[in-house]
């Protein structure tokens, strides 16, 4: 599952002098949920890993993300048009 890229790249707003970053597929949305949740134990958290971690499709593990995202008011922008 981990080598799945989203349909569309999320770019995530953090905090720092880069200031985001994008997120093209579920190895990377896994990622971010590990280095870049403190305490890593709110339930959209839990959620997102478990989908990011099975064998299935994409776009759950792309919707769990969001959902952790949104749950963390952390920003993010599913717009950015990729050259």
């Amino acid at each position: 599952m981990a080598g799945k890229k989203f349909r569309v790249p999320v770019v995530v707003y953090v905090a720092g002098p880069i200031g985001f970053t994008l997120i093209e597929s579920v190895a990377q949305a896994s990622d971010f949920l590990f280095d870049h949740w403190p305490g890593n134990d709110s339930l959209a958290w839990t959620d997102a890993m478990r989908r990011c971690a099975e064998d299935g499709a994409a776009d759950d593990a792309n919707a769990a993300f969001l959902c952790a995202l949104e749950a963390a008011g952390i920003g993010y922008d599913r717009t950015v048009e990729i050259y």
